[in-house]
């Protein structure tokens, strides 16, 4: 799903209105919408208080409030602007007078909250008496339902404006909005479901947005072809690089994960410590054991390693693989060849050493967590996390034939000028070891599409979701990985049964 500004909404609402639905006939569909919806999870008894605010936010509300009377539910409206109302809200909140809908300046009572106080056109912090009334609203402990966005959550970049309304579910009109679904704006806009107000599909179709919702209904057209006719070698051959002997589970996850994903062949590069490790653990795999050093990979795997990569469909480097000159050294030689390459882990410590001479290379997916996003860019964990859509489109300027995915609970891909947002996945997953069946997963996908941007969506899909699927069936405390990495197989024959 296309994801859009405030601004790109308003584009589409004035032609809207200009050419198909009259202004007053689409705030009508909007609060006759929300209507539908609200009915459908209110309880028997509710008392439903809707605080309206003087734009057409509060102009939907006062039409919410005027269908939800009519239908006998005991609602009331909070009218927090009185005097600077847009012609329609104020023609609306006549109607509502009119109705005999009950006006009120309390929450005595409420068991639901209706945030309509701004909507996605704010572009200023949040002050005076609507920051007083959102931190009241939040303060109060009822249930709140924001129409179109949380109030104080910027559309276009998920950011806080000061204050912002923290709802438990939010109705937004017609389309998606970035806001909604990038940290801090997804934690304040919970559950989001997408209104249809009888806007033409096309209005949407033609803004030019880069930005796109990860949805479980497209992920089976990006499953790789399997032919009857083919063999092992027709699904890739991956390379994978790492381990060490602290972290020898990390590669054996990452390579179990490739092949659960699909990939053809396996073969682990591994420091000779923990060869047997490998062995015993990923029957499917071929070992190429490397001179080591104290349990790392020394000077020496580097020549090992040299004249072989060309047999390769994809590498994976940097799951286990631990920190040492050796490893920067690895990791340069393997982006000089032209083979396409995965990095992950200590593989991005070392990327972050010598990626200026890189910014041209292409075939070439990162997987950062934000501490290694950090590194990568020179800028501290806290400005990653403020802002990951535009450090990841920096990065993007700086890397153009890049792909980037930067995990966190939304993990965001960058491909080209496109951002596809993954909201799939749970707290469960902050665990050590699931980045590296992340990294196997896309590798896997990699060696078999050879088209990194749909690797890296797909991947993200079926790791994310493979574990909100074991969540049902287990707590988020007892997760593991290596469960992540069994349900795999189960998501994919789910998507298969799809095509």
């Amino acid at each position: 799903m296309k994801l859009l500004t405030g601004k790109q909404m308003h584009d589409v609402d004035v032609k809207t209105i200009e050419s198909v639905i009259p202004s007053l006939e689409l705030m009508e569909n909007a609060g006759f919408a929300l209507f539908e919806a609200i009915m459908q999870r209110l309880e028997e008894k509710e008392k439903i208080i809707i605080v309206c605010g003087g734009g057409n936010n509060g102009g939907d509300g006062y039409v919410l409030a005027r269908h939800l009377y009519a239908a006998d539910k005991e609602v009331f409206v909070y009218p927090l602007e009185t005097q600077k109302l847009t012609v329609e809200t104020q023609l609306n909140r006549e109607a509502c007078v009119i109705a005999g809908v009950p006006f009120i300046d309390n929450f005595e009572g409420a068991t639901l909250l209706i945030d309509c106080i701004f909507g996605t056109g704010l572009d200023r912090e949040v002050t005076g008496m609507y920051k007083d009334m959102i931190e009241q609203m939040n303060e109060t402990g009822i249930d709140i339902v924001s129409v179109d966005i949380p109030s104080g959550v910027d559309s276009a970049t998920g950011h806080v404006l000061g204050v912002a309304i923290e709802a438990k579910a939010t109705y937004t009109l017609q389309a998606g909005k970035v806001g909604l679904y990038i940290y801090p704006g997804r934690i304040c806009a919970g559950d989001v479901h997408v209104l249809d107000i009888g806007i033409p599909q096309v209005y949407i179709d033609e803004v030019e947005s880069h930005i796109f919702l990860i949805e479980k209904k497209n992920m089976a057209a990006l499953l790789p072809e399997r032919l009857m006719h083919s063999n092992k070698a027709d699904y890739g051959k991956v390379l994978c690089v790492g381990g060490s002997v602290q972290m020898s589970g990390a590669i054996t996850m990452a390579s179990l994960s490739a092949l659960r994903s699909g990939a053809g062949m396996m073969t682990c590069a591994v420091p000779q410590s923990i060869r047997d490790v490998i062995a015993t653990n990923v029957f499917e795999s071929m070992i190429i054991s490397l001179p080591d050093d104290a349990g790392l990979i020394s000077q020496g795997a580097i020549e090992v390693l040299r004249g072989q990569l060309d047999r390769y469909s994809v590498i994976l480097a940097g799951c286990g693989i631990g920190r040492n000159d050796a490893v920067v050294k690895m990791v340069r030689m393997l982006l000089d060849s032209d083979q396409p390459l995965v990095l992950d882990a200590d593989a991005l410590w070392a990327f972050a050493q010598v990626q200026a001479d890189y910014t041209n290379r292409d075939h070439l997916i990162l997987t950062p967590h934000p501490k290694e996003f950090a590194d990568i860019m020179g800028i501290s964990v806290k400005e990653v996390i403020d802002d990951f859509l535009y450090w990841g489109n920096q990065f993007m300027e700086k890397y153009p034939k890049a792909t980037l995915v930067l995990k966190s609970e939304t993990t965001l891909i960058f491909h080209g000028q496109n951002v596809y947002v993954n909201t799939y996945g749970n707290n469960g997953l902050a665990k050590g070891g699931s980045g590296d069946v992340l990294a196997g997963c896309i590798t896997g996908l990699y060696a078999q599409n050879k088209q990194a941007e749909q690797a890296a969506i797909l991947g993200v899909f079926l790791h994310a979701y493979a574990g909100d699927r074991v969540k049902r069936r287990k707590s988020v405390f007892s997760l593991l990985p290596t469960d992540v990495l069994k349900e795999i197989q189960q998501v994919l024959r789910k998507l298969e049964e799809q095509r």
